[in-house]
């Protein structure tokens, strides 16, 4: 017979288990909660870091361009042509840069634009002024804006989203963050001074001896450039291509004829009012050749046999019942190494020379000199064509060479001298764009002074830009000496 068994007693939890129970429930649950906070904090965390990152790119890309575009200011070419070049350049350097999504940041259209302005001190408040807009020329910075945005039509609808998207910020019911950035780049006051030089080696240009460089058509040139920059002066009859000179004699009286002789070096042209008798020659190897029999009161004669070449020194002219007492039947004597006859040929006699330093008979000896051991000899002039001729452009060669200073040709300041004139309209351009710019910057000017060993400060930084220009354009090669010293001009 079966019996009924009764179930044993269950246990149930102590008051301290059911604390217990309770607490692990709420702890999960506040787990849970806490879980998905910080989940929402690391969601969030990642969008504002790339929010922030792409913000710093948006601005590097802004600064970058900013940058870029000043540089294109000039205030010599036209305003349309500066805006456009300028933004052209802002948008080619924006766009080598990354922002975010964007592997190439856009400044057109509504992703950004590019102003021109005006930067100015007020003297006043000890601050800076912007002024942007077309009127504020002539422009010295630019400002770059990027934009990341959504645009609204005129009905409040959206139109273009340019936002920057986020990776989750939609579940939070945000598509896209707004960004913007700009940066503005201006000149900067600079404080420049200038060391130019001034020796005597910046007029080589201008100088026979740069024949067989630059040509002799060139270097000619530029010497008659010279000589009309000085006024185009005339000295005597010489005119500016060198010629030979023709000397005249004693006038006629009676019986006595009025004679004149060309001297070309190793041949005389002489021509009378009576018909020749004799002609005495003496050349430079001292000996003397007489040609006897003439009748005509013209001719051209010259050296023959060993004589024949050589450079005729002097002459006597007999002609009608003229005479000397140098030898038998010896007519009226020309010296060509006796200056005062070749002043007299030049039409010189009683013309002052037109500088302090040097003479008349500096030049004839520059010109005349066949020898290293001559006064003033120069070997250019030879190469040139040109010894034993004279003309304005031997003599402003004489300058150039031989006295270039300030103390001695005064005024050579005012002749094209090279390569100092073109270091001189350099000068110029960069004080017209300075100006231009009117950047506030500050212009000095130093020059060599080798007589002391120093330089010369010619002027302190300041403002006196065509003061600067002024003093730059009046100092010529070898101004104070001739010398170079580069580093004490530094």
């Amino acid at each position: 017979m079966m019996k009924n068994r009764i179930p044993p007693p269950r246990s149930r939890p102590s008051r301290s288990q059911q604390k217990n129970l309770h607490r692990m429930g709420s702890i999960l649950l506040m787990s849970t909660a806490v879980l998905i906070l910080i989940l929402g904090f690391v969601v969030f965390s990642i969008d504002v870091g790339y929010i922030a990152l792409s913000k710093g790119q948006l601005q590097n890309a802004v600064d970058a361009a900013a940058l870029g575009a000043v540089q294109e200011l000039n205030p010599n070419i036209e305003t349309e042509e500066v805006v456009a070049n300028a933004t052209q350049v802002a948008r080619d350097i924006a766009a080598m840069h990354r922002a975010g999504d964007h592997a190439n940041v856009s400044i057109e259209g509504n992703l950004g634009d590019v102003e021109f302005g005006r930067r100015t001190f007020d003297l006043q408040t000890g601050k800076y002024n912007y002024e942007w807009g077309p009127d504020a020329t002539p422009f010295n910075a630019v400002k770059v804006t990027a934009r990341r945005t959504a645009v609204l039509d005129q009905q409040g609808d959206l139109a273009e989203d340019n936002q920057l998207p986020l990776f989750f910020g939609p579940i939070l019911g945000a598509s896209g963050a707004t960004l913007q950035t700009s940066a503005i780049a201006t000149f900067q006051p600079r404080d420049i001074m200038l060391v130019l030089d001034y020796s005597g080696s910046m007029n080589d240009d201008s100088e026979l001896k740069s024949i067989g460089v630059l040509g002799q058509a060139a270097v000619e040139d530029n010497i008659h450039e010279m000589w009309q920059d000085l006024g185009s002066p005339t000295y005597g009859n010489m005119d500016f291509v060198p010629d030979w000179v023709t000397i005249p004699g004693q006038p006629a009286a009676g019986p006595v004829p009025h004679i004149t002789v060309k001297w070309r070096s190793s041949e005389i042209d002489v021509t009378s009012t009576k018909d020749l008798s004799n002609v005495v020659m003496e050349f430079s190897n001292g000996n003397r050749q007489k040609i006897e029999g003439l009748t005509s009161p013209t001719g051209t004669f010259k050296g023959t046999g060993g004589n024949n070449g050589q450079r005729i020194t002097r002459c006597w002219i007999k002609s009608g019942r003229n005479a000397c007492g140098d030898g038998p039947g010896y007519g009226e004597k020309f010296d060509f190494y006796n200056n005062s006859h070749i002043r007299k040929g030049l039409g010189l006699d009683g013309v002052p020379y037109p500088y302090p330093s040097g003479s008349w008979d500096d030049y004839i000896e520059y010109a005349r000199s066949h020898a290293s051991g001559m006064p003033w000899y120069d070997s250019d002039v030879y190469a040139a064509g040109y010894r034993r001729k004279f003309g304005m452009l031997t003599l402003i060669n004489f300058w150039n060479k031989n006295k270039p200073k300030n103390s001695q040709t005064p005024g050579l300041w005012r002749a094209s001298q090279q390569p100092i004139t073109a270091l001189k309209d350099s000068v110029d351009l960069l004080i017209d764009y300075l100006v231009g710019v009117a950047a506030e910057d500050n212009v000095g000017l130093s020059v060599y002074n080798s007589p002391s060993g120093d330089a010369l400060l010619e002027l302190n930084l300041g403002s006196a830009f065509d003061t600067v220009k002024t003093t730059s354009r009046q100092r010529q090669a070898g101004h104070y000496d001739s010398f170079t010293n580069i580093g004490a001009g530094m």
